[in-house]
């Protein structure tokens, strides 16, 4: 076993390196332009050439403010990688990119809602839509603050020295980040082959590109979150701690079940989990800076 850990947390290492990281940036800013820049010749050709088979352009949204969705796909795939990265790190630093993804999902959302118009010089003759819109530009909004809120809190938070040696704790993250890693892209071949028509008769077929494989992911996430909430007790065992990181799992959980319910509730939900993770984040921080009986004076 020790030969495995030491390969898997080599390997981890390899991919996380400053020169890996910069690699990885740099592929994400090139598919991300292309990406958008093809997105908007297939519109473009869609619009301009109506006698065109439409069976070609099948599914496809001829709204150029749908080409928003494909630089902010590879966008957000990016920011999950840097959440599987970020479990090595810190834990709260993972809750927040949780946090920050989904927000991400919302704001890609909004660019659908609005390509939904039919017309959008009449946009308010369509008050569905114009629902649509204005619901997730708030609901975006508030979970940006939020998002700000929780990292302001853990960034002011005293670090607390671990009297245990956290290398093997370490090390166990890395491999599990690392297995995490081929899981997302694994997810990530499956649903965008699904959605190419590449992939046929997958019993969990996305249907809707808004979501992509986020649910799914984030059911991942939830179970490694656990394993690692069990395995932290034998190093951290305070109270505080196992309070903070089941909390986190919580609002991990709920964040899943948003990503599957419709509008309007799945805001409501996603922000429910949000303000839990914060709730539970300041309440830590107010228990931690709390004196601790080995701490007091004599006579306090």
């Amino acid at each position: 076993m020790s030969s495995i850990s030491r390969f898997l947390v080599a390997v981890f290492d390899a991919l996380d390196s400053p020169s890996a990281r910069i690699r990885l940036e740099r592929a994400v800013v090139v598919a991300a332009a292309v990406g958008f820049l093809v997105h908007l010749a297939v519109i473009g050709v869609a619009r301009a050439l109506p006698d065109v088979p439409q069976t070609l352009f099948e599914g496809l949204d001829k709204s150029p403010l749908h080409a928003v969705y494909t630089p902010f796909s590879v966008i957000l795939f990016y920011e999950v990688v840097l959440l599987v990265f970020a479990l090595t790190a810190s834990h709260t630093g993972e809750i927040a990119m949780q946090y920050q993804i989904v927000s991400l999902i919302v704001v890609r959302r909004v660019f659908k809602d609005i390509g939904s118009f039919s017309e959008l010089e009449n946009w308010l003759a369509e008050p569905e839509a114009v629902k649509a819109v204005l619901l997730d530009m708030g609901g975006a909004l508030l979970m940006f603050m939020i998002v700000t809120v929780f990292t302001f809190l853990r960034h002011r938070m005293p670090k607390t020295p671990s009297h245990r040696d956290l290398q093997g704790f370490i090390r166990l993250k890395k491999g599990v980040a690392l297995l995490l890693l081929v899981v997302l892209l694994v997810l990530a071949a499956i649903n965008l082959g699904s959605w190419l028509g590449v992939i046929k008769g997958l019993p969990e077929a996305p249907t809707n590109v808004d979501f992509f494989f986020f649910p799914r992911f984030f059911e991942f996430m939830i179970f490694t979150d656990v394993f690692l909430l069990i395995v932290s007790l034998a190093y951290y065992e305070r109270y505080e701690y196992v309070f903070r990181n089941a909390g986190f799992v919580i609002s991990t959980v709920l964040l899943r079940v948003s990503l599957s319910t419709p509008k309007p509730y799945d805001l409501l939900l996603a922000l429910i989990a949000m303000l839990y993770g914060v709730a539970v984040l300041g309440v830590f921080a107010c228990f931690s800076a709390m004196p601790k009986p080995s701490e007091k004076s004599p006579g306090a």
